[in-house]
């Protein structure tokens, strides 16, 4: 399939560029993107199709691109998106786990899951979305593959990285069924990989058991807001005992309380960083995430992000 441009804001109005961004991004799947500044924005997107993966090449300046729970009831994807590092660099914030990415780097999302990407500035990225079910007849799952960084220096993973940066120079002279072919060498190479943050393939999850991880993780994001929702809760919602969902969630590597915690200040980082939310007092941003306790709040927060939610909220306005 030839390259096709989505998006150019050359040829966009100054006014209306971030605007136009923010539409086009949803051709890669159902996406919100804020920004701080107000000065023209400058963006190109282009998509391509190879064998059976979509392929969107983005080149962007400084933004945060969402994937909500609200985004996710939209559009219900259910594939994987594997997002490749061109040029700059970007922090994506998946299931619990934040990962910075350099040239060569990539990393997986899970379309049903909600996840987050900042970059501070210029990027140029591959975006590729595989369909779930030729990962899941490769036996890989969500915690096997989502929220990790995967080098692109050497290994499976660093031929897997040359093969899909390849493909921006010209995707449309691959033919349809060397494009199957070479989708299928690309997700085979992903599978082989391991990432890159001590994770272990010891602990990899079954696909049943994956499953149900899912389940529980869409639970507790659905009622993230609950400052009484406990593993408890959580359990009872999903149908399960407490022992089994402790014994089930330690082999994701952190505790189901740890999760909903992480979950609960990425919310929190989101809403300080977005101007929508400046009316918000940081308390009513906290207390609407589910925690209680403003002190407590402000100290994991810090704890976590290097910086007070004072001094997130203050940069971004």
């Amino acid at each position: 399939m030839p390259m096709i441009t989505v998006l150019s804001t050359d040829a966009v109005d100054p006014t209306a560029r971030f605007t136009s961004f923010q539409q086009a991004i949803c051709q890669i799947a159902d996406l919100s993107a804020h920004r701080s500044e107000t000065d023209a924005y400058h963006a190109k997107i282009r998509k391509s199709r190879v064998g059976f993966l979509d392929c969107s090449f983005v080149d962007c300046e400084s933004v945060v691109i969402e994937r909500s729970l609200a985004n996710i009831g939209r559009d219900n994807g259910k594939d994987y998106l594997l997002a490749l590092q061109i040029d700059g660099s970007g922090v994506t914030r998946h299931i619990g786990r934040d990962v910075r990415l350099t040239p060569g780097d990539f990393t997986i999302v899970d379309a049903t899951l909600p996840y987050s990407v900042e970059f501070d500035g210029p990027v140029r990225r591959i975006v590729v979305r595989f369909p779930r079910n030729e990962f899941v007849h490769r036996g890989l799952s969500t915690d096997r593959l989502c929220g990790h960084v995967f080098r692109g220096e050497s290994g499976a993973s660093g031929l897997a990285s040359q093969i899909l940066g390849s493909l921006a120079a010209d995707p449309a002279g691959v033919g349809p069924q060397a494009g199957y072919s070479l989708a299928a060498a690309i997700l085979d190479l992903i599978a082989d990989s391991e990432p890159n943050d001590g994770s272990s393939r010891g602990n990899y999850l079954t696909q049943s058991h994956d499953h149900l991880i899912r389940r529980i993780r869409s639970i507790v994001l659905v009622n993230l807001s609950d400052p009484e929702l406990s593993v408890s809760v959580v359990a009872a919602k999903a149908g399960i005992s407490v022992r089994y969902l402790h014994k089930l969630f330690s082999a994701t590597g952190t505790s189901l309380h740890k999760w909903i915690e992480n979950e609960r200040l990425d919310r929190c980082y989101r809403a300080l960083q977005h101007l929508n939310q400046r009316s918000q007092t940081i308390q009513d941003i906290a207390f609407a995430n589910g925690f209680n306790d403003p002190g407590y709040f402000s100290h994991r927060f810090t704890r976590k992000y290097g910086k007070s939610p004072r001094q997130v909220r203050m940069k971004a306005l």
